[in-house]
C-alpha cells in the first residue's frame, strides 16, 4: 500500500491492457472460485476439473481501509458461460450497508443486477455508463458478450467491508442466460 498521499493522486486506466497502469493489488476469480454462484454447478465443478478458467479480475489501488477514503479498481469479466449461463462476478452487500458504489462501463457489455430484500433491479451497462449503486444493495455484474470482455471502473468507500456471508444467506437471485439473440434474465 502507498503511504504518501503524492503516491495516491496519479493512476491511469491502460485501455490496451484493461488495468489500472499502477495498481497495487489484483484479484483473479476463476471458475473454481465461483462455488454457488451458477445454477448448473454441476458443471461448473466439471469446468473448473478440466480448465480453471479465469471468469473475472480486479486490478485495485489499495487505499488505507478507514472512513474518508475511497477504494477505486478495474474489473475485467471475461466472455463465457456455464451451461448457458453468463460469466458474472460473484457478487456482494457490504458489512457497511450504508455505503453506496459508483461503476463507470469502459468496454464491452454487460448488465448490473442489484438486491435488496425482495426487490430486483438491473441496468444495461456499455462503454461509458455511469452506474450508481444506492446503500444496502446487494450487486454482481455479468459479461453479456459473447466475445469481448466486459471491463468496469469502481469507486466504493474504504471503510464498507464484503459480506460474502449475507450473500449466502440471502444469494442473488437473477440470473442472465443468453438467449439466440442476446441474454434472457431469468
Amino acid at each position: 500500500m502507498k503511504d504518501r498521499v503524492e503516491d495516491l493522486l496519479n493512476t491511469d486506466f491502460d485501455r490496451k491492457k484493461n488495468t489500472l497502469t499502477s495498481y497495487t493489488s489484483c484479484i483473479e476469480r476463476r471458475i473454481s472460485n465461483m462455488e454457488g454462484c451458477f445454477k448448473a454447478e454441476k458443471t461448473r465443478k466439471n469446468i473448473a476439473l478440466k480448465e480453471d478458467l479465469i471468469v473475472y479480475t480486479v486490478y485495485m489501488q489499495d487505499v488505507p481501509l478507514k472512513v474518508g477514503e475511497l477504494l477505486h479498481c478495474v474489473t475485467v469479466i471475461h466472455p463465457g458461460d456455464v451451461d448457458g449461463e453468463f460469466f458474472m462476478t460473484k457478487g456482494h452487500y457490504h458489512i457497511d450497508g450504508n455505503c453506496a458504489e459508483i461503476y463507470y462501463g469502459q468496454k464491452g457489455q454487460g448488465l448490473l443486477l442489484l438486491q435488496k430484500g425482495n426487490e430486483k433491479k438491473y441496468l444495461e451497462m456499455h462503454p461509458d455508463t455511469i452506474a450508481y449503486i444506492p446503500a444496502g444493495w446487494g450487486h454482481r455484474t455479468v459479461n453479456i458478450s459473447r466475445k469481448e470482455p466486459f471491463v468496469f471502473f469502481s469507486v466504493w468507500p474504504a471503510q464498507s467491508g464484503y459480506d460474502y456471508e449475507r450473500g449466502i444467506k440471502e444469494p442473488l437471485q437473477t440470473r442472465v442466460f443468453k438467449s439466440e439473440r442476446s441474454y434472457i434474465i431469468v
